[in-house]
């Protein structure tokens, strides 16, 4: 019966071979004769990152919050599998928890949200899988750049401009802690909403890392005491602000690529696209217009 059951939830599994050739939804950016931005168009705010430049601590902070067996197990964590499935029937709740990030990575790519055994059974054999064909770095560079982590932001290189307008390299580590706390659910982790529950999830993460030997004592005492900061609560100006209100020229600019490329593929496609006009040039004309 076992067999059986095996052999009717894997005789439709997605192709996992087809993550090889990922391209994911990137923005499309305009830029002036002088080679500044001056507009974005996204239908998910996503800047791709190869995994070569994923810093470590980024890295550190995502496994020590979600996975920290990530580069010993082969896809499926059987023992976190088995203490999420008794901590869930002792809450009354179902098929949470335990999941790895190999697992996720299925699960946000390939077989979806649903909340059944069956697909927990089909996500945990794809991840086995999926670990033959990928390397870690491989996987990870997937799993950090399609993650949604809130306010419209997918990956890890956009929720950093979103909520801090650095780069991940200009992350210091309770930054990090503090992207690494919010996959499981943006929502519940808002930075201005819930920002006590926030900030108790992030310094989690940091004692996680330290506990995982990624920081030492005396680091995790300095970041656990940084109060926590994000554009949301004002403490940092948006990367928005910095882009000039969208006017007639870049939404011609919009209309002639979508009209020659499809819309979908210009929302969606990554375009860097140089165009011709002087900003402060602009500002003259539509003034005297």
């Amino acid at each position: 019966a076992a067999a059986i059951y095996v052999v009717r939830v894997t005789e439709d599994l997605p192709d996992y071979q087809q993550l090889a050739q990922y391209e994911p939804p990137i923005t499309s950016r305009v830029h002036a004769g002088d080679g500044k931005l001056v507009a974005e168009f996204a239908s998910q705010h996503r800047v791709y990152v190869p995994s070569e430049e994923l810093p470590d601590k980024l890295i550190n902070a995502f496994i020590s919050a979600e996975d920290s067996t990530f580069f010993e197990h082969s896809g499926v964590n059987l023992l976190a599998m088995l203490r999420g499935t008794v901590w869930n029937a002792v809450r009354g709740r179902r098929m949470t928890g335990g999941s790895t990030i190999t697992q996720q990575t299925v699960k946000n790519m390939l077989t979806g949200n649903e909340r059944s055994a069956e697909r927990k059974v089909r996500e945990a054999i794809l991840a086995q899988r999926l670990e033959k064909q990928f390397t870690k770095h491989q996987i990870l560079e997937l799993y950090m750049n399609e993650i949604f982590l809130g306010q419209n932001s997918y990956g890890v290189a956009a929720a950093a401009q979103t909520y801090f307008n650095k780069t991940l390299g200009q992350l210091a580590p309770h930054e990090a802690a503090m992207l690494a706390s919010m996959p499981q659910a943006p929502s519940k982790y808002h930075p201005v909403l819930a920002k006590e529950r926030l900030t108790q999830r992030r310094n989690y993460v940091l004692r996680e890392m330290r506990e995982n030997g990624y920081i030492d004592d005396a680091t995790f005492e300095a970041e656990v005491a940084e109060p926590l900061r994000s554009v949301q609560n004002g403490d940092f100006e948006s990367f928005r602000a910095a882009i000039p209100p969208r006017g007639y020229f870049t939404d011609e600019i919009r209309r002639q690529l979508s009209e020659d490329f499809g819309e979908g593929e210009f929302f969606t496609g990554g375009f860097t696209v140089r165009a011709t006009v002087d900003e402060e040039m602009q500002v003259v004309a539509a003034r005297a217009l």
